[in-house]
């Protein structure tokens, strides 16, 4: 999140957006206001306050507090007002400034500008499918923004919360409706993942030495169900690169360190 919120507070500076601004305020799930509360300091802001969910991990809620963040709880309920409608409203005052994530192109232009060029340099050029779960949607949208310009041909996999589902930083398809980038358009599949999965495959992720959170086995998840569809469907082949390879990629968006009592929670003892 380091990297859209960096371009976020780059093109408010340019605009003039951040002059006689104390405060920063923004809808999150944690990470892009941990990421604002060390950056703003870097363009002279030196107060940030989030809304985040009211079922936010202790251990989320904790690094937001060192961050220096003021936290203030929301609720998803039907009829309620959303934090990221509290945030624009909040920020639309004297002296406060809303990156809106949400809508903001500075969002998804980091990821089509350094994020994606990075993977396709460090994949040598034969990348074939890409998945990311879907939050702001800055990352599905911005990559494929770029990948949709190479020479090879990449897959590109949106992860969707299952209803009734709950995976910290993702959202299921009814809760991004609140979202303004096209992101329907940006994906070539869309999956549903849900809870139990997200963290088992961030378990075993861990265990494999990748210290890669419940958001991360979330898109590990989406990958493997969308490979194991094109599989069942004979469509497999269509997927692999020029060196007969099926060279994917999914995004680790976190570690598991926020969220280490809610493993227990998800999972069964044998598990482990």
């Amino acid at each position: 999140k380091s990297l859209p919120t960096w371009n976020m507070l780059r093109e408010a500076q340019a605009n003039g957006k951040l002059q006689d601004v104390h405060t920063i305020v923004e809808n999150s799930s944690g990470n892009t206001a941990f990421a604002l509360a060390v950056l703003a300091r870097i363009f002279g802001v030196e107060s940030v306050s989030a809304y985040v969910p009211f079922d936010i991990a202790p251990g989320k809620m904790e690094l937001l507090r060192i961050g220096g963040v003021l936290p203030q709880l929301t609720r998803s309920a039907p009829g309620a007002v959303s934090g990221i409608a509290e945030a624009r409203r909040v920020g639309s005052q004297p002296g406060y400034f809303s990156p809106s994530q949400y809508e903001n192109e500075a969002n998804p232009d980091a990821y089509e500008r350094w994020f994606a060029p990075e993977i396709w340099k460090q994949m040598g050029g034969k990348l074939t499918v890409f998945a990311a779960g879907l939050g702001t949607t800055g990352t599905l949208v911005g990559c494929s923004r770029y990948f949709r310009k190479t020479e090879g041909k990449v897959t590109i996999v949106g992860c969707l919360c299952a209803p009734n589902e709950a995976v910290p930083g993702v959202r299921s398809r009814e809760r991004l409706g609140e979202i303004e980038f096209e992101w329907e358009s940006s994906a070539d599949t869309v999956v549903e993942v849900g809870t139990k999965e997200s963290f088992r495959l961030s378990l075993r992720l861990c265990q494999a030495g990748l210290m890669a959170g419940p958001s991360s086995g979330f898109a590990l998840a989406g990958l493997f169900r969308m490979l194991q569809g094109a599989k069942s469907a004979g469509r497999i082949d269509a997927l692999r690169n020029e060196d007969g390879e099926v060279a994917a990629v999914f995004v680790c968006p976190d570690t598991p360190l926020p969220y280490l009592d809610k493993y227990s929670t998800h999972l069964e003892a044998w598990e482990f």
